[in-house]
């Protein structure tokens, strides 16, 4: 009887997920991924042959190139690609009304939830890995032999994580409004509002701490010293937040004693002056990054999961 029960779960449960993928691909939505994709690591590869060109020297290699941009395509990328798998994956199906059969189905409501949570993620974690090979076939193709290639695919899993916390804020909006737009407009809004409030709190006012805590690029520290432009995205530049997770990944696989400097800015006599937030460890910013990613995907979908079970369906 419990093998019985366990194949009916699987079975429905492998049921929805290609409901889902046949959704998705009617949408154009895998296909738009892959699209938005290729176009933007196409512009990567494609930018240093143009330059080599346009300024008349020869193309440098360049061994570094793949691990420094494999994971770096974080901040809208991401928000972009969470936006463009979720926003109708829970609200779409109310809006069509095509919530109504795929409910009256035997299946339970929690399953049905997560089995959409499972295909967006696969669907994301398939486009990471066309990325990545994409990626590293490019930079071998046009910049030469690449280093640090082992750390590739950690690199893409912290950004697909990265991106899962955005997408379980859309999926959170939609489940509360069934409605395509909110979800897309709503995160819209937080993702601008905690960008423009965040700079300001950790630049002017010293509070980088709390960027520690919010979804997004996070705090900026520098493996520099504050009296550079590091500290404000500048070459040592280094965000800190959930969207480069696979960035710090990386970094602290292969430099385990980096540390990193907060720096704020303010006005002295009316001089303008940087100075020290707080310090610490390469490895601290990762395990945060990771734990907040992981608080806010586990949180935000608990909550969908459960507005999702007490949704009323009107026919």
């Amino acid at each position: 009887m419990k093998r019985e029960t366990r194949g009916n779960w699987v079975s429905s449960f492998l049921a929805i997920l290609y409901y889902e993928f046949l959704w998705n691909l009617r949408k154009k939505k895998i296909v738009g991924l892959f699209i938005i994709i290729f176009a933007v690591v196409t512009l990567q590869l494609a930018l240093p042959p143009i330059l080599s060109w346009a300024s008349g020297l020869p193309l440098q290699p360049d061994s570094d190139f793949v691990f420094r941009n494999v994971a770096s395509l974080n901040g809208f990328f991401i928000f972009l690609l969470a936006v463009a798998t979720t926003m109708n994956t829970v609200s779409g199906e109310f809006e069509t009304g095509s919530i109504i059969p795929l409910l009256t189905k035997p299946v339970s409501r929690t399953l049905v939830f997560f089995g959409k949570v499972v295909a967006a993620s696969v669907t994301l974690l398939a486009a990471y890995a066309f990325l990545g090979v994409y990626m590293i076939l490019g930079g071998i193709l046009t910049l030469g032999p690449q280093d640090n290639l082992h750390l590739v695919p950690l690199g893409l899993l912290g950004l697909g994580l990265g991106t899962l916390v955005w997408t379980s804020i859309v999926i959170a909006l939609g489940t509360l409004s069934k409605n395509s737009i909110v979800a897309a407009l709503g995160s819209f809004g937080f993702f601008i509002g905690l960008a423009i409030v965040g700079s300001l709190l950790s630049a002017f006012l010293g509070q980088s701490a709390i960027l520690f805590y919010t979804p997004g690029d996070g705090a900026f520290g520098t493996t520099g010293s504050c009296t550079g432009a590091g500290g404000f995205g500048g070459p040592d530049g280094l965000p800190t937040g959930t969207n480069a997770l696979g960035t710090l990944l990386m970094q602290w696989v292969l430099n385990p004693s980096l540390g990193l400097t907060f720096c704020g800015f303010r006005f002295t006599g009316g001089n303008p002056e940087t100075f020290v937030i707080s310090s610490e460890p390469i490895s601290s910013a990762a395990l945060r990054a990771l734990g907040i990613s992981i608080g806010y995907v586990t949180v935000l979908l608990l909550v969908s999961w459960f507005f999702f079970r007490r949704s009323e369906i009107v026919e």
